[in-house]
């Protein structure tokens, strides 16, 4: 799982930039949410580096990253739901790249958080084998 966690941070890193190049693209570039997915995605990819290097600690820091997953998940749930609310009720423009970066962004999180359930039931699994 630490090379599947260094994927995941790379893989938000990477919306992150590519949100960047269309802004830059469009010359609407500037500092703002666009950075949220490498908030999570930095903090990933160290917490898997360090996974692989010390077996002892890769237990606990896998439960961080699962948890700091969730947690960057969960904002981008609540971002792209507050927006659906806002066009709905207040009649508000939901902007296409922000949120095509905010769900794309729930769904990877989502998804590493499916990956480390597995794999922690299948690590519990083979603890109980032995």
């Amino acid at each position: 799982m630490p090379k599947v966690t260094v994927i995941f941070g790379l893989l938000l890193c990477a919306l992150s930039a590519a949100v960047a190049g269309v802004l830059v693209s469009r010359g609407e570039f500037k500092m703002g949410t666009w950075l949220i997915p490498t908030g999570v995605g930095l903090p990933l990819i160290v917490l898997g580096l360090v996974a692989a290097k010390n077996a002892g600690a890769r237990m606990h820091v896998m439960h961080a990253a699962v948890t700091l997953a969730l947690l960057g998940g969960l904002l981008a749930l609540f971002q792209g739901v507050s927006q659906i609310v806002r066009m709905a009720f207040q009649g508000k423009e939901i902007l296409p790249l922000a949120a095509t970066m905010i769900w794309a962004m729930a769904i990877l999180c989502f998804a590493f958080v499916g990956l480390c359930i597995q794999s922690f039931i299948a690590a519990r699994k083979a603890r109980e084998k032995q």
